[in-house]
């Protein structure tokens, strides 16, 4: 029987990772567009509609998906390097832009069209930040 070697392994899960990462944001947005259409109209009756149950129903998976997923992501950028405060301040930033994206849905009103700007641009962060961590988890496993 062959043994793997601990690199190959860490290839492996971080190829694994980065496959269900990009699933995971195509069913996203697939999803966004079924229920509702890039308008700022369609967005604020999704959530205007919803009551507080409704949306503690949307935003509790969310928040406990996107947690997790920040967190491996963050702990692959951690694994194989010195810990510095890069890693410190990107985790802090991507968990404050997730939160900013899930609690704004319960502040969106007919007349607070800001808060849906602050969902959009907070998710956007959210996955540039996210995509610049696995450019650099991607690079440095190409070293090992």
């Amino acid at each position: 029987m062959e043994t793997i070697k601990v690199s190959e392994q860490y290839h492996l899960i971080i190829r694994y990772f980065l496959l269900m990462f990009l699933m995971l944001l195509i069913t996203g947005i697939w999803l966004l567009l079924l229920n509702s259409s890039f308008s700022f109209e369609s967005f604020t009756n999704y959530y205007v509609q919803k009551s507080v149950f409704g949306l503690l129903e949307i935003v509790t998976p969310h928040l406990f998906a996107m947690g997790i997923v920040i967190f491996i992501l963050t702990h692959f950028l951690a694994l194989n390097t010195k810990h510095t405060n890069f890693n410190n301040k990107i985790t802090l930033t991507l968990f404050t832009f997730m939160l900013l994206s899930n609690l704004s849905s319960f502040f969106i009103t007919q007349s607070t069209i800001y808060m849906i700007w602050l969902k959009i641009i907070s998710i956007l962060l959210l996955l540039l930040f996210s995509s610049v961590i696995i450019f650099k988890v991607c690079k440095r496993t190409r070293k090992i």
